[in-house]
C-alpha cells in the first residue's frame, strides 16, 4: 500500500515497531515464566540444622554387648587354652627359625604366664594334625575362661596354615562361646594380652603372694613321618 500522506507512513511505521516491541516483550515474559516454574520444582536445600541422631548410643550399646570386657580375676582362678605350632615342626625350620630357639621361648613364656597367676595349657600341633585332638584337651575341664592363638600360626604366609587358624577360631567360638579368643602382640610372651583381657584383681603379684596359677597338662603332636 502506498501511502500518499507522509504522516500515516510514519504512524504505521511506529506501530509495527510497537507491535514488534509487544511480541517481544511477551516471548521474554514466557520464557521468564517457564524458567522460574522449573526452579520452583527444584527440591530447596535445607539450612535447618540437623537433629541429633539418639539412634547411635543405641547402636553403640548394641555393639558393646557383643565385645569382651576386661574380667579381674584372682590368682589361679582363669583356665586359659593357647594353641600353637611345636618347635620342631618342618614349617617352623623352612620359615628360617632355630626350632631350640623356639623352643626356649615358648618354655619361658608359659612358666612365665604361670606364675603371673593364670591356668595354662599349651596345645601344639601342626596343620597336618586333625582339628579333633583339640577336643580331648577341652574336655577335662567344664570352663575355659579364654582360649588363644599363638603368633607362629597367624603371621605366616603357609596356607594350610592359614585354613588352620580360621578353623580354630571356628571351633574356640562354638567350644567357649563365653570367653574371649585372644592373640599376642609379640612372638615371645602371651602375657600383655592375658592381662588385658584378664587382669589379676588388684594388681596383686601372684608369684610373690605364693600362688601362681597351674600348668595344666599340655599336648604336644608332630607326625613322625614329616
Amino acid at each position: 500500500m502506498h501511502l500518499k500522506f507522509p504522516i500515516l507512513r510514519y504512524l504505521v511505521h511506529d506501530l509495527i515497531i510497537m507491535i514488534n516491541f509487544l511480541l517481544t516483550l511477551v516471548l521474554l515474559t514466557t520464557v521468564m515464566a517457564i524458567n522460574i516454574g522449573h526452579l520452583l520444582t527444584i527440591p530447596r536445600i535445607s539450612h535447618t540444622p540437623r537433629a541429633v541422631d539418639n539412634t547411635t548410643d543405641v547402636n553403640n550399646a548394641n555393639i558393646d554387648k557383643f565385645l569382651f570386657h576386661p574380667r579381674p580375676v584372682q590368682c589361679g582362678e582363669a583356665n586359659l587354652l593357647l594353641v600353637g605350632i611345636p618347635p620342631y615342626h618342618p614349617i617352623v625350620k623352612a620359615g628360617g627359625f632355630d626350632p631350640k630357639m623356639i623352643e626356649a621361648i615358648l618354655a619361658n613364656d608359659t612358666n612365665l604366664l604361670v606364675n603371673s597367676g593364670y591356668n595354662i595349657r599349651m596345645v601344639l600341633f601342626g596343620p597336618e594334625q586333625p582339628l579333633s585332638v583339640l577336643e580331648a584337651q577341652f574336655a577335662d575341664i567344664d570352663c575355659w575362661d579364654g582360649t588363644g592363638v599363638g603368633f607362629g600360626e597367624r603371621g605366616t604366609t603357609d596356607v594350610g596354615l592359614t585354613e588352620r587358624f580360621e578353623d580354630t577360631i571356628h571351633y574356640f567360638r562354638k567350644r567357649a562361646p563365653n570367653g574371649p579368643i585372644m592373640f599376642n602382640s609379640s612372638p615371645t610372651t602371651f602375657l600383655p594380652t592375658l592381662k588385658r583381657h584378664f587382669p589379676i584383681a588388684g594388681g596383686a603379684d601372684c608369684a610373690k603372694e605364693g600362688k601362681p596359677g597351674k600348668l595344666l597338662v599340655s599336648w604336644t603332636g608332630v607326625d613322625d613321618d614329616l
